[in-house]
């Protein structure tokens, strides 16, 4: 309590005393007896009233036990079914929910997980997906300021993310597995991945690579197939020792036809191979007659001119040419023009574009030549004031050209641009505005404009390398940032709309991925209708046909159709009222993931033990697991104090005392005459 509280409690203890002695003792006439007590019951009133002027602060100390929290995270993939230890897990879960001693000495949370992280989930070992890294990302915020060591039952095996050893260190709880399931090694060939593009061209040669695995202690061989259809379009022997445990295969296949091919890799099953169902993956390519080349005009050179080429060059249809516009001489060789900053140089280039009612993209910022860009092209006009200003983008849902969604594009960085005025048409179809210093205004900032039959688009503003690197950090991929760039490019290079209804859906699915048919429908005037009626009738091989609706999702109708299991699929999309449909194909194959691993990731695990100074377990080994954690001293329970003050003038009970000492006094003078 500070020095100057303590000194008003005395002052007010000697003023209480003082001002009842004075009117008890001083000059009264009453009997010495009952002046005593009078004396008595005013001290109290008047030293309680001070109190309350002067409220002190009490401080009051709490003490409270924290026990440790001991986070159980139990492996709810199917691959722990299929290693035979289901039961053993249900069983070491139970024991440790139930152990009286481990209730006491923790607070047991338990956890399940798969693709994602479930609190108390119903352990039935049904997860298609095995993300072992997002368990320790999700559990390290949750737990990020307790002691909370991680029981981590699984059988180390995973199917996304990166390796599990890795995010592992950079966990800052420890960690004691217990690996769950077959650990013997046994021999095993498998396909672990393939790297193949999605489209080819016609009359053209693809690769494919192929990464095969081999595990076990002898030397075999095995010989490596692709094969489409009945016909064997490539093949090689393998070799593979303890030492040679991993060939990488490179094979160029032929691209003859147009349309969808699916060809299937596989590898010849060893004589002990326990586990042939990973020998064995499929792939679908398909085969485009043509490719879209793009031009990127750049009168110097600037980062957005890389990033607007890898953006484009992301899907595989499409190529990119970088040139300097003094370089450009044979621009007719490509399928939409991209001019960056343009200036006078870009005369002759903008001037053929306009003859031939070609479509094209113009790239402003602060080296732009406005002066020269006014007087070439009559959309829009800026004002010269030859000042720089950014721009943040504003998203308008109501933009027509294409299907977007919201990137978050309140939260990406501006733009650098030109200060000033901008006219320009009230047709212009506007996918952003622009926000001056907070302000939201009604100019673009990314637009699409027609004129005299031909398209061009306008992003007005430099930097926009800035928004791609943006959309990695805050997704973990350029995925999203592509496509819209993708879309732009798609609407430019593929001239004026002349379909109704487009379909997008892939020809081959893997078991464990969504199966998602996705539909854009526009009305007579090429503009995206919401309120149509869409169908989709599915037919299975010997199985009948089903008709699904379609629902109306972020501008766009879809049909999840994940729950469909492996076969051969086809379908028409139809909609009520109009004679539009469209129709295609599609296969799920047979492909479980977590069928793949013929045994336990124990040297994963014991990696992951070493690295965090702990122990592997298994799930027999519950009795031995129990003590280690009853007995160690970092899992403590820890007594902690809280400190908290109360104000005086909160104590309700001080009122209650000065309301009895008055009320006392009052009826004690009453019955003695004294009033």
């Amino acid at each position: 309590m500070p020095a100057t509280t303590v000194f008003l409690l005395i002052a007010a203890f000697l003023l209480s005393l003082a001002l009842a002695g004075f009117q008890y003792f001083f000059r009264s006439k009453g009997r010495r007896a009952q002046n005593l007590i009078f004396g008595t019951l005013r001290f109290i009133t008047l030293f309680c009233v001070l109190l309350l002027l002067i409220n002190p602060k009490i401080t009051s100390t709490e003490y409270t036990l924290e026990k440790p929290t001991l986070v159980l995270a139990v492996d709810n993939s199917s691959s722990i079914k299929e290693l035979g230890a289901g039961e053993e897990v249900r069983s070491l879960v139970e024991k440790i929910q139930d152990d009286s001693e481990l209730q006491k000495q923790f607070d047991i949370q338990t956890f399940t997980f798969g693709r994602d992280l479930e609190q108390n989930g119903e352990i039935n070992f049904l997860e298609k997906q095995t993300d072992l890294p997002r368990v320790f990302k999700d559990l390290e915020m949750l737990f990020r300021e307790k002691n909370a060591p991680l029981l981590l039952i699984t059988d180390g095996n995973q199917t996304m993310g990166e390796d599990i050893t890795f995010v592992a260190r950079r966990f800052r709880q420890p960690v004691i597995p217990v690996v769950a399931g077959d650990t013997t090694t046994y021999q095993d060939l498998s396909i672990s991945r393939l790297n193949v593009n999605k489209y080819a061209f016609l009359n053209n040669r693809f690769p494919v690579e192929v990464i095969v695995n081999y595990s076990g202690k002898t030397s075999v061989e095995t010989q490596l197939e692709i094969r489409t259809g009945n016909s064997v379009v490539f093949k090689r022997n393998i070799s593979f020792s303890a030492e040679n445990s991993s060939e990488v295969i490179n094979a160029e296949l032929s691209a003859n036809s147009i349309g969808t091919r699916i060809y299937e890799v596989r590898l010849s099953p060893l004589e002990s191979e326990k586990n042939i169902l990973n020998n064995k993956r499929e792939f679908a390519v398909e085969v485009v007659d043509e490719r879209t080349n793009v031009l990127i005009a750049y009168s110097f050179l600037h980062p957005d001119v890389g990033a607007l080429k890898r953006s484009i060059e992301s899907n595989q249809q499409r190529e990119v040419d970088l040139k300097l516009i003094t370089e450009v001489t044979d621009p007719d060789a490509y399928q939409l023009h991209i001019l960056y900053q343009p200036d006078n140089r870009f005369a002759n280039l903008i001037s053929g574009l306009n003859s031939g009612n070609r479509n094209y993209l113009v790239v402003t910022g602060p080296k732009t030549d406005w002066r020269f860009l006014n007087q070439v092209q009559s959309v829009f006009e800026q004002e010269l004031t030859f000042q720089t200003e950014e721009f943040f983008p504003v998203w308008n849902e109501n933009f027509k050209a294409f299907q977007n969604e919201d990137l978050q594009f309140s939260r990406f960085p501006p733009l650098a641009g030109n200060f000033g005025h901008l006219g320009f048409p009230e047709d212009m179809d506007i996918l952003l505005y622009r926000q001056v210093q907070g302000v939201k205004t009604q100019e673009p900032l990314l637009a699409i404009a027609e004129s005299e039959g031909s398209k061009m688009a306008f992003l007005l503003g430099a930097d926009i390398w800035r928004w791609r690197n943006h959309v990695y950090q805050e997704s973990g991929s350029f995925q999203k940032f592509d496509e819209l760039i993708g879309k732009l490019v798609q609407v430019l290079a593929s001239g004026s709309r002349n379909e109704r209804l487009i379909v997008s859906y892939e020809p081959l699915y893997q078991g464990d991925e969504a199966v998602i048919i996705q539909a854009d429908y526009f009305d007579q005037n090429y503009n995206f209708d919401p309120r149509a009626s869409l169908k989709l009738r599915l037919t299975e091989e010997g199985n009948g046909t089903s008709e699904i609706p379609f629902l109306l999702k972020q501008n766009s109708y879809q049909v999840d159709l994940s729950n469909l299991e492996a076969g051969e699929y086809r379908f028409r999309v139809n909609v009520d009222g109009e004679s539009i449909s469209r129709s295609g194909n599609f296969r799920i194959e047979d492909f479980d993931v977590e069928k793949q691993f013929a045994s336990a990731n124990l040297s994963g695990m014991q990696k992951v033990a070493a690295d965090k100074g702990q122990q592997v377990y298994f799930p027999a080994e519950f009795e031995k697991l129990r003590n280690q954690l009853l007995s160690d001293d970092s899992y403590a329970i820890v007594q902690k104090s809280h400190e908290k003050d109360v104000s005086l003038i909160d104590w309700k009970y001080l009122l209650l005392i000065i309301i009895l000492a008055l009320s006392a006094e009052w009826f004690l003078r009453k019955y003695y005459g004294r009033i």
